[in-house]
């Protein structure tokens, strides 16, 4: 795999956006490029975005928990485990994972009272199954869909959808 691939996939898989992550995933398909390496990719970034974003959070409430957003986030991080509760960790992380960008995910996690091992577990597990629904998309489009170009924004339209859905139910669970 070229450089220039590299250049182009890495950041994507970094960010774990819905629109682009499939228009990506599209990408990767059309140009052959190795899956192995494109999934042990996603899983290390992954991995990479959730313990950043988590130890991110940890200092940030030590150093700076005076400070608005700090307050602002543990409020939130209070509505997310009044939500949960501690039965329901294993499966709203999980769940969370799959409909939000695993850094946001960890970074409010860090709030919580879990452990790092627990939360890097979950929110993988999530956002491989999310990476799993994204390339179950792109695969069924591209069988059912001849042009390449009509594909991508079937894809993009999907992942659209799906971005605007995460969105509200999250804002339905932080309220």
């Amino acid at each position: 795999m070229s450089l220039k691939y590299l250049a182009f996939i890495i950041p994507i898989l970094i960010i774990q956006e819905p629109v682009s992550t499939d228009t990506g995933i599209f990408f990767i398909r059309e140009n052959h490029l190795n899956l192995f390496l494109i999934n042990i990719l996603f899983v290390l970034l992954s991995v990479l975005d959730i313990t950043v974003a988590y130890f991110l959070g940890k200092y940030l409430q030590k150093r700076f928990s005076h400070k608005k957003i700090i307050i602002k986030s543990k409020i939130i991080a209070s509505k997310l485990e009044n939500f949960i509760g501690k039965k329901g960790e294993f499966f709203s992380l999980i769940l969370i994972g799959i409909i939000n960008t695993p850094y946001l995910d960890s970074f409010l996690a860090s709030w919580l009272n879990i452990k790092f091992k627990k939360v890097l577990t979950l929110v993988l597990i999530g956002d491989v199954i999310w990476w799993c629904i994204s390339w179950y998309i792109n695969i069924k489009v591209r069988q059912n869909v001849s042009n390449p170009h009509a594909a991508l924004y079937i894809v993009v339209f999907i992942a659209l959808i799906i971005t605007i859905f995460s969105r509200y139910i999250l804002k339905k669970v932080l309220k």
